[in-house]
């Protein structure tokens, strides 16, 4: 049996989630720096918050509900994944920028030679 109180957090902590997923689809597609900035301090602030709802549910002895606790783990893996592959795309994304100003600067290089 579900109390009022741990229904309010399982409801909480659902939307919470999805607006996890939401932010890290939206980080995919980003190339803006401000909002890409942005974007990741919200997804800081969703993965703290739901971390802390899930704290309380856990701590809470009476919460029962092991096959919920489960999709949760499950979900905090996949939600963990495509962090992992935002921050890899990211990751190639600066080294490509930082190749293509190296040649820049080797043709500038080459010019101001001539």
């Amino acid at each position: 049996m579900t109390t009022t109180a741990q229904k309010m957090l399982i409801d909480d902590l659902d939307a919470t989630s999805e607006q996890c997923r939401t932010v890290l689809d939206s980080l995919k597609s980003k190339n803006e720096t401000e909002e890409f900035d942005k974007l990741v301090l919200d997804l800081q602030e969703l993965v703290t918050k739901r971390q802390n709802l899930l704290d309380v549910l856990i701590a809470d002895d009476s919460f029962v509900q092991k096959d919920y606790l489960q999709r949760q783990l499950e979900l905090t893996l996949s939600l963990e994944v495509k962090a992992k592959l935002v921050m890899k795309s990211l990751h190639a994304e600066i080294h490509l920028g930082k190749k293509n100003q190296r040649q820049v600067n080797v043709y500038k290089s080459i010019d101001s030679d001539r």
